[in-house]
This record gives C-alpha cells, sequence and structure tokens, in this order.
C-alpha cells in the first residue's frame, strides 16, 4: 500500500461512500477499525435504476457496523436533483435535453460511455460533493473514502490511494480522497464480508458481478437478463425511455470496415 498514514489523520469528517455491494463491506470494516468513530459517517447516493434491495443492504451494513463498534455511525441517503429540486434519476436526465455549450442548441441526452460516465459524476458524486458541504457550513477537512479496487478495470488500476480533491475542495473546506482497498482481490473481499457477518447483496446469488444499477453500461447481456427477472419495473421503464430518443444503449461508430452499430436493451433481450 502506498500512502502517507498521516495523511490519514486530523480530519474532521471521515465520509465513506458505500454502495451496498461487496467493495462497501471491505471499506465500512477498514473504516471502523482506523478513523475516529466520532468524526466517521456513511453517504449512499441512491438513482432510480438501483436495485430495490440495494437501500436496505446498506441499511443493514451500517447497522451491523454500529453494533461492532457500539458507535451509532450516521448514515446519509442522497439524492441528484435539478435545478427546481426535482430528483434527478438516470431515465429522467436520459430524457432531458442536454444544451449544447457551444451554439446554446437542446438536443437529445446520449447514454454515457467510458468517456462520458455523467451517470456517476451527476447522479452519485454531485449530491455526495453538496452534502460535504452541509456538514461542515463553516469549512473544514475532509477524507472523502471510496471502494474502488485496481483488479475492477484497466482505469481503476491506475488509480492512487490518496489525493487532493481539488475539484471538491473550496477556501473554507479541503477534501482528501483516500482509496483503502485498491490491493484487494475480489475473494478476499467477500471473506471480509463473510468473517466479519456482514450482510451482502443479494444480487450476487443471481450471477450479477455488480451490485451498483440494476442496468449499467458495464452490464454483460446475461446481466441484463437477469435484471429483467429480478427487477422488472426497471427494465420495462429503460425500454420505455430508449424508445423515446434516437441514441441507443450501445453503439459504435463507423469505421472503414464497418457501418456504425446500434444496440438497444430490448434487441439484448431477444437476443438473450
Amino acid at each position: 500500500m502506498n500512502y502517507n498514514t498521516k495523511n490519514l489523520e486530523g480530519h474532521d469528517l471521515y465520509l465513506i461512500s458505500i454502495s451496498g455491494g461487496k467493495d462497501s463491506t471491505a471499506l465500512i470494516d477498514f473504516a471502523i477499525k482506523h478513523f475516529p468513530h466520532n468524526k466517521i459517517q456513511f453517504v449512499h447516493a441512491k438513482i432510480d435504476i438501483d436495485w430495490r434491495e440495494t437501500i436496505p443492504t446498506v441499511k443493514a451494513q451500517v447497522e451491523h457496523a454500529r453494533k461492532l463498534a457500539k458507535h451509532d455511525f450516521p448514515l446519509h441517503i442522497v439524492e441528484a436533483t435539478f435545478a427546481d429540486g426535482t430528483p434527478k434519476g438516470f431515465l429522467s436526465k436520459l430524457l432531458a435535453p442536454r444544451i449544447d455549450r457551444v451554439t446554446g442548441e437542446a438536443k437529445q441526452n446520449q447514454f454515457p460511455d467510458m468517456q462520458n460516465r455523467w451517470c456517476t459524476s451527476e447522479l452519485k458524486l454531485a449530491p455526495i460533493r453538496k452534502l460535504t458541504r452541509e456538514l461542515l457550513p463553516n469549512g473544514g477537512s475532509v477524507l472523502n473514502v471510496t471502494g474502488e479496487r485496481h483488479a475492477e478495470s484497466k482505469q481503476r488500476s491506475k488509480l492512487p490511494y490518496i489525493e487532493a480533491n481539488e475539484s471538491w475542495s473550496t477556501k473554507a473546506i479541503h477534501v482528501t480522497n483516500f482509496r483503502p482497498i485498491l490491493h484487494l482481490s475480489e475473494s478476499e473481499v467477500f471473506a471480509i464480508s463473510t468473517n466479519n457477518g456482514y450482510q451482502v447483496h443479494p444480487c450476487y446469488s443471481w450471477g450479477v458481478s455488480r451490485a451498483s444499477c440494476a442496468i449499467c453500461i458495464f452490464s454483460s447481456d446475461e446481466e441484463i437478463k437477469l435484471a429483467l427477472k429480478h427487477a422488472p419495473h426497471i427494465v420495462e421503464d429503460y425500454i420505455q425511455a430508449e424508445s423515446m430518443i434516437s441514441h441507443s444503449f450501445r453503439y459504435k461508430p463507423a469505421t472503414k470496415t464497418r457501418p456504425e452499430q446500434k444496440t438497444r436493451i430490448i434487441d439484448i433481450l431477444k437476443k438473450a
């Protein structure tokens, strides 16, 4: 592990972001063992395409941490909103017009991709960032603790354990990102859940690899089929929203050797 333990000390707030998945249990376990209990607060950013079981699992995991540590840690459930205060979900954001920054023209929104993951930045990170300012109205220092792992992807394999979060910091609030479980394997994470008695999200027993959104750009065809079985209301809403725009769930631009490829959720389900 490549980080200076002194950088973990002396913060006014230790904000632990949890999703209810397997990595969250490892994150919670690390937090209650290494951070001052009176400064730990947990946060979950909910969105409209979460599994129904996610928030109950999040609450159960935090409640178990409270029992283990014998401390009543706060849990915040946050949600992104539009400028008028109405909830901003994945599907409502997808159907909202996208204003071109250059021309001012209203255009259709597009599904997120590896270059533009607006679902993470707008629906999860933005409300958590807002929470840091609400919890420290007079300013202070925040350790923003998240559960990425190097083994998850090529992109995440390059992440550092600790770094200044300049985009979240203000003149009054200094935010530092900390990723304590980067080095752990999937089996090691599951072992932490089992050995310490944390509840594991039921989606893993269904065959799903990620406990985040029921449908995600990283979902395999089989996982989308599983979403139809375990969260049919989300899949139906997703298909309806997708039918209202010209962009598709999966898209590959044309090359010299092939035409553009558009794949919709309903196409994936038909194939499955």
